[in-house]
């Protein structure tokens, strides 16, 4: 053998190796480009996971707001109709109050009763209440209780109200007693 054949003889194994480790390397790089796919489509599939997760917590989160909302609203209208059932029992007592001042025939007993309507009053007062205007006003059926009627001679004083029997009361839009009311025709 000549020194140039045994010099390829040694090439040889080295090559070969060369191309083993050529393959094996492309072999990983393959395993690894596979594997790769799979992590990407799981990072996409988990991705989406995600927003829809993330979706579901801020649905969530406005529910659970509107549900708050609702409940305080409730809590509210719970606890005004509450104030208003109250109110409303005070009422009749003023106007038992009142007939009871005009029936004292002791002065000294008069103005302690007359003390008591204006405390009663002050109270309904710092609730908010107000009495609703009657006298001389035009008959409003949502505010007024007509219960009599009399005949007038002027044509400006049709429909309106010209005695007031028992005063009426309203806490904001509610009304918690119509005035009950006699009115021309």
């Amino acid at each position: 053998m000549d020194d140039k054949t045994r010099e390829r003889t040694r090439e040889l194994p080295v090559v070969e190796m060369q191309q083993e480790e050529y393959k094996a390397l492309q072999n990983q790089i393959a395993t690894v480009s596979q594997q790769l796919s799979i992590a990407q489509a799981i990072a996409v599939k988990e991705k989406a996971r995600s927003e829809e997760l993330s979706n579901l917590v801020n649905r969530m989160q406005a529910d659970f707001d509107n549900y708050r909302k609702r409940v305080n609203e409730g809590n509210k209208k719970l606890k005004e109709d509450g104030v208003c059932a109250v109110l409303e029992k005070f009422i009749p007592e003023l106007d038992v109050l009142k007939q009871a001042i005009q029936s004292i025939p002791d002065e000294k007993v008069a103005e302690g009763v007359k003390m008591i309507y204006r405390q009663i009053l002050d109270i309904l007062t710092q609730f908010g209440v107000e009495e609703i205007p009657a006298l001389g006003e035009q008959f409003d059926p949502n505010l007024h209780n007509a219960v009599m009627q009399v005949k007038t001679s002027d044509p400006t004083k049709v429909n309106m109200v010209v005695e007031v029997f028992n005063k009426g009361y309203k806490l904001g839009d509610r009304i918690l007693r119509h005035s009950i009311v006699k009115v021309a025709n």
